[in-house]
């Protein structure tokens, strides 16, 4: 008797083949949507900016040192002048006072509120809770 070979899936199945992900880094980044880029209109303070559709956001983790007196505000200046910016948020979207708290990035994702930290041009924020916290306490202590 010869062998007969009986397949017992039906391949009728449509699938979308940008839906399948193996895992791949490729196929990660195509899957999540691109980050809405802004520029930066003005920087009221070292913790609070102004961006170009007039929206104001809080940095959120730090707090203005009066100490280092306008060194933020210009590395601020220097840092987002002509340059796009993206945000991205904690699990608190507003402060007390209905500021929106964001994590302010660069378009080639420099973390602002970090180096602003790293470079003692700021405190840490200790009155709320963040998810960088601790980093920003470590980056605070290597200063």
């Amino acid at each position: 008797m010869p062998y007969i070979f009986k397949d017992p899936h039906t391949l009728d199945k449509k699938i979308d083949v940008k839906k399948l992900q193996f895992g791949s880094k490729i196929d990660k980044d195509s899957s999540t949507q691109r980050e809405e880029l802004y520029t930066v209109k003005e920087i009221l303070s070292p913790e609070k900016i102004k961006l170009n559709n007039n929206l104001t956001v809080k940095l959120i983790g730090i707090k203005e040192d009066p100490l280092v007196n306008g060194k933020a505000t210009t590395f601020l200046i220097e840092k987002t002048k002509g340059k796009r910016v993206f945000l991205k948020f904690d699990q608190v979207k507003h402060d007390n006072e209905n500021n929106l708290l964001c994590y302010l990035y660069l378009e080639n994702k420099t973390f602002i509120n970090a180096h602003l930290v790293k470079n003692g041009l700021v405190k840490v924020d200790m009155d709320i809770d963040f998810k960088y916290r601790d980093k920003f306490l470590s980056l605070n202590s290597v200063k």
